[in-house]
C-alpha cells in the first residue's frame, strides 16, 4: 500500500496539510484572530483563578477540621432552620395537648358511663320506672360536665366584668377616702363619678378625726361612690354656700345635685349614753337610705350565724370617754 506521507505535488493526497494533533492542547487559541485570542485567553485565566481558589479553600477546610460545616444561615443549626424547627415543634405541642385532652374528655364519659352501667345492673331487677329514672340519671350525667363549664364560663365572665369594673372605679379615686382643696370641689363632684361623699371636717375636732377612720372602713367596701374630705376652714365659700354649721357634716352628691345631709353623730350612735361610740353599720345604713350605696343590715340569723363562726363584724371606733371634749362642736361659718 502506497504511503501518502510524501505524495506528489499533483495528487490527491497534496490537498491534505499534516496536523499535529497534539497541537490544540500545545496552543489552544490557535486559529484564533487577536481580539478573540485575547478575550478567551482573558476567560480562561479567569476560570482557572476561580478554580484554584476554591481548591485553596476546600484544602484550607480540610485542614482545620471544618470541610462539613454548612453556610450559618443554610445549615440544620441556623436561623432558617431554627425557625422552621420551632415552628414544628409548637405545631407538635400542640397536637400533643389537644390529643391529651381529647383523652381526658373520653375517660370521662368512659367513666360516667360506668357509672351507669353500675346503676343499671344495681336497679336491673326493678321495675320500669325504676330503669327510666337510671336513664335519666345517666343522661344527666352525660350534661353535668357541660352544665358544670357554662357555669364555670359564666362565673369567669362576671369576674372579668367586676375586674374592669373596680380598675374603673379605682382611676376615677374610689376606693379611699381622699383629702381635696377647695378648687378641686367643683371638679369631682360634676366629673365621671355619680355618686360623691363629701366630709366636711376641722382638723381640731375630735368627732371629725373619727368620722374619718369610719368613712375610710366605707370608702374601700362600697368602690361605686367616691368619698371625699374638704377642711371647713379652707373653705368658706361651699361652707356659706351648702349651709354648714355643725361638724362634722357628711353630704351626699348625685351628678353634682346635694341630696342629703348627715350633721354630727346623728342616730349613729349605738349607746345615747354614749353619743361619740358610733357604729359603722349604721352609717352604711343611713348612706345606702341615700342611695349611694348599697347596704343591707344583718338579720339575727345571719349575725347569730357570725357569730358561731367566729366572725366579728368591725363596728365602733372610739378613742376616748363620755365627757372628754367629743361633742358635737357648732361650727359658724361666718
Amino acid at each position: 500500500m502506497p504511503s501518502l506521507q510524501n505524495a506528489m505535488p499533483n495528487s490527491k493526497a497534496a490537498k491534505f496539510v499534516n496536523a499535529n494533533p497534539l497541537a490544540p492542547m500545545a496552543d489552544p487559541f490557535a486559529g484564533m484572530d487577536g481580539d478573540e485570542k485575547e478575550y478567551a485567553k482573558e476567560l480562561s485565566e479567569n476560570i482557572n483563578n476561580r478554580m484554584t481558589k476554591t481548591l485553596q479553600e476546600m484544602q484550607q477546610r480540610h485542614a482545620t477540621g471544618t470541610n462539613e460545616l454548612d453556610d450559618p444561615d443554610k445549615a440544620p443549626t441556623g436561623p432558617a432552620y431554627q425557625a422552621v424547627a420551632a415552628q414544628r415543634q409548637a405545631s407538635k405541642q400542640a397536637e400533643k395537648a389537644y390529643a391529651q385532652t381529647k383523652f381526658e374528655e373520653e375517660q370521662k364519659i368512659l367513666n360516667m358511663q360506668k357509672v351507669a352501667n353500675q346503676l343499671y345492673r344495681n336497679n336491673e331487677e326493678e321495675d320500669d320506672s325504676s330503669k327510666s329514672s337510671s336513664d335519666d340519671e345517666f343522661d344527666y350525667l352525660l350534661e353535668e360536665d357541660d352544665e358544670l363549664e357554662a357555669i364555670r364560663a359564666r362565673r369567669l365572665e362576671k369576674f372579668r366584668a367586676e375586674q374592669q369594673q373596680t380598675a374603673e372605679y379605682k382611676s376615677l379615686g374610689h376606693g379611699e377616702l381622699r383629702t381635696i382643696a377647695q378648687d378641686e370641689f367643683l371638679p369631682e363632684c360634676t366629673g365621671s363619678s355619680e355618686w360623691v361623699v363629701v366630709h366636711f371636717y376641722h382638723k381640731d375636732f375630735e368627732r371629725c378625726k373619727i368620722m374619718d377612720e369610719h368613712l375610710k372602713q366605707v370608702a374601700a367596701m362600697h368602690l361605686n361612690c367616691k368619698f371625699l374630705r374638704l377642711d371647713a376652714e379652707k373653705t368658706p365659700f361651699f361652707v356659706h354656700k351648702l349651709n354648714i354649721k355643725t361638724l362634722p357634716t357628711v353630704m351626699v352628691f348625685q351628678e353634682g345635685k346635694a341630696i342629703d345631709k348627715l350633721m354630727g353623730f346623728q342616730g349613729l350612735a349605738v349607746d345615747e349614753s354614749e353619743p361619740d361610740k358610733i357604729h359603722t353599720g349604721r352609717l352604711q345604713q343611713w348612706l345606702a337610705s341615700t342611695g349611694c350605696i348599697k347596704y343591707k343590715t344583718p338579720t339575727e340569723d345571719i349575725k347569730e350565724e357570725m357569730r358561731r363562726m367566729g366572725i366579728r363584724a368591725k363596728g365602733t371606733i372610739w378613742s376616748g370617754t363620755k365627757g372628754t371634749g367629743y361633742a358635737t362642736k357648732d361650727y359658724d361659718s361666718e
